[in-house]
């Protein structure tokens, strides 16, 4: 037995009851209704799936029924049954009345009832295909939920991870007898110098973290050698030569944070090939440690240490020229120039 209602509306007894005769035995619950009125009242008391309605009508034409219907039931489909076929007529009705089909008087009744069959079948596939939406909907719904939990969950941890970077970045400023003034300076410095270079926001992010850490590894270094008041010997040298190296153990220990410690390891390395640890030479250097070479030279030269005060502007600007190619990539050495010029 099938559940589906089916509504017939038609002026005419004579057709009312011949529909219903056709369909007994299709196990179909059959409403009728003489009067387009009292069958909007049925609609609204009980779920229909199809309508059949004849078109025309003393109180209501079929069109016009079947346009309220809808309002009413939009997923039922409509069929208009009528002698009357003028073309005009059946445009109008699947235009105006959303109509499914549009059938003659008189009819066969195979014939209607596979048109029945069609039409109930077309009501299943909307029904499906609506179910399937609602739950895609809310699928992407609870998708949306969760992407938002673990959105606030990773800026609790990108806040902790931050806090962690300001803390390890004091503490190895920390080494030295004077901490730099201006460590915000260096990293908006850092990111424009980053942006013209076109990094990606992955890059970015290392580049930050980077140009806070680079010295981190100096919490591995004897406070003594780091504050000493004079020239290193090769063996003082050595050892702080090892400070890039210590510094992307540590940051390794932060989880994610693997390339930004590559970034750390290689942030002394020369463009020419003569820095350390490794003897990277050009674009074997990542790009984030060519920068963050440059900027820790540059905040070295316009910082006070402890074996010399901080140097003039015009000695500064001669030094990192002088280094154009040899210490430096000659492009990170323009874009800062440019930056530098925009912001004074």
């Amino acid at each position: 037995m099938n559940s589906y209602t089916i509504l017939v509306v038609d002026d005419e007894t004579s057709v009312l009851n011949a529909i219903n005769r056709a369909f007994r035995k299709e196990g179909y619950n059959i409403l009728m209704s003489d009067n387009p009125a009292d069958a909007l009242n049925l609609i609204k008391e009980q779920y229909v799936h199809l309508i059949i309605s004849d078109y025309r009508m003393p109180d209501m034409d079929g069109v016009t029924f079947l346009r309220e219907a809808m309002k009413l039931r939009p997923d039922a489909i409509r069929i208009i049954l009528s002698g009357y076929a003028d073309s005009s007529a059946i445009i109008s009705a699947i235009n105006d009345g959303g109509i499914y089909k549009f059938l003659t008087k008189p009819w066969e009744d195979d014939i209607l009832k596979a048109e029945v069959r069609h039409a109930l079948e077309r009501y299943e596939l909307k029904s499906a295909n609506k179910r399937l939406l609602d739950d895609v909907k809310k699928q992407n719904d609870e998708l949306k939920n969760t992407n938002l939990l673990l959105s606030e969950k990773v800026e609790e941890i990108q806040e902790s991870v931050i806090s962690t970077v300001e803390m390890l970045g004091y503490l190895s400023r920390e080494k030295y007898t004077c901490i730099p003034t201006n460590v915000e300076a260096l990293d908006l410095m850092s990111q424009e110098i980053g942006r013209k270079m076109g990094l990606d926001d992955a890059d970015l992010k290392n580049l930050y973290i980077a140009t806070r850490l680079h010295d981190v590894g100096n919490i591995g270094i004897d406070s003594a050698i780091l504050k000493k008041n004079g020239p290193l010997t090769p063996e003082e040298r050595s050892e702080v030569e090892k400070h890039p190296v210590i510094g992307a153990s540590i940051i390794s220990f932060l989880k994610g944070f693997d390339e930004a410690a590559r970034m750390v390891r290689y942030h002394h390395e020369y463009f020419d090939g003569t820095g350390y640890p490794e003897g990277l030479k050009g674009d074997k250097i990542p790009i984030v440690s060519r920068i963050v070479h440059f900027l820790d030279v540059y905040d070295s030269l316009t910082s006070t240490r402890p074996y010399r005060p901080a140097m003039a502007e015009g000695d500064i600007y001669r030094i990192l020229d002088e280094g154009r190619g040899t210490m430096f990539d000659p492009l990170v050495l323009d874009i800062f120039l440019e930056v530098i010029k925009k912001a004074s």
